[in-house]
């Protein structure tokens, strides 16, 4: 099936309308390798009738087609490792100051450290900080402080990933990357060929659909948000829409963790930025 330059270009200028996702002119391949499965299954003929299917009154399920099929949701637990051992190590010690310092306030405010995991996929992510939680919690037994005053909410654009993440059943290969024998021996239980996140690290997560690229939604405030990997995939007015919208959504010195191959130089300048060991962190000023 081929894929001409005009429907290229309008699938394009439709995904970035839809999600803010700038494809690249080079990236022909991986729009036919992504939509080429979609157009079979609907028995569409061609790539001009699905651009011209998208452009119907009634295209909201196709376009959310489009938009699980392009968006990449390449994620693991514990990805690259250290922001998770720098939030055992340090972040979450530092949260939990701050949060005991807030309700031992003479009126006290804000009486739960939340946690916001952006462009969330299938939910690895989420798990992990909630790993980390635990953990941080496990060390530090007298500290007086339990895993729900953390509450994480993780959002993404995909209905079809927030559903895997929400079912919080993953593959033994999916668990096998990243997961230590420890971390699973804690906080999974088998299920045939695949596992099951604990109960109480899932009650801990709230997975919510949210288009980042739209004007963000009233959601609370936020001592830590991660919003790794997505920024790359954005165009520079997006970015520096969505890091408004992200400091906005963050209590006073409250961190914004972004992706390792990411930076905020050029987007914005209204974040101090931080080493946490080997993890760098945007403290909002």
């Amino acid at each position: 099936m081929r894929l001409s330059p005009e429907a290229f270009d309008a699938i394009r200028k439709a995904v970035h309308e839809l999600c803010g996702i700038v494809i690249a002119e080079e990236k022909h391949y991986l729009v036919v390798s992504r939509l080429e499965p979609v157009l079979t299954r609907l028995g569409l003929p061609s790539y001009e009738a699905f651009v011209q299917a998208l452009g119907r009154p009634d295209a909201t399920p196709l376009r959310e087609l489009l938009i699980e099929a392009i968006t990449t949701r390449e994620t693991s637990f514990n990805r690259d490792g250290h922001p998770f051992e720098e939030l055992r190590r340090s972040i979450l010690p530092e949260l939990s100051r701050r949060l005991l310092a807030r309700r031992a306030a003479p009126a006290p405010s804000l009486p739960r450290c939340r946690i916001w995991c952006a462009a969330a996929a299938t939910g690895q992510e989420a798990y992990s900080v909630a790993m980390a939680i635990s953990d941080f919690l496990a060390s530090r037994p007298g500290i007086g402080l339990t895993l729900g005053d953390f509450p994480i909410l993780a959002t993404d654009i995909c209905q079809g990933a927030l559903a895997i993440a929400r079912a919080g059943r993953y593959s033994a290969e999916e668990v096998r990357r990243g997961v230590s024998e420890d971390q699973r021996a804690r906080y999974f239980s088998p299920d045939r060929d695949g596992w099951f996140v604990a109960e109480p690290l899932r009650r801990a997560v709230e997975f919510r659909r949210l288009n980042l690229v739209l004007p963000l939604p009233n959601l609370g405030t936020f001592d830590l948000i991660l919003c790794r990997n997505l920024l790359i995939y954005l165009d520079d007015v997006a970015r520096r829409r969505l890091c408004l919208g992200l400091h906005q959504a963050l209590n006073p010195s409250g961190l914004l963790i972004i992706g390792a191959a990411e930076s905020l130089y050029g987007v914005t300048d209204a974040f101090a930025t931080e080493r946490f060991g080997s993890t760098i962190a945007h403290r909002k000023t």
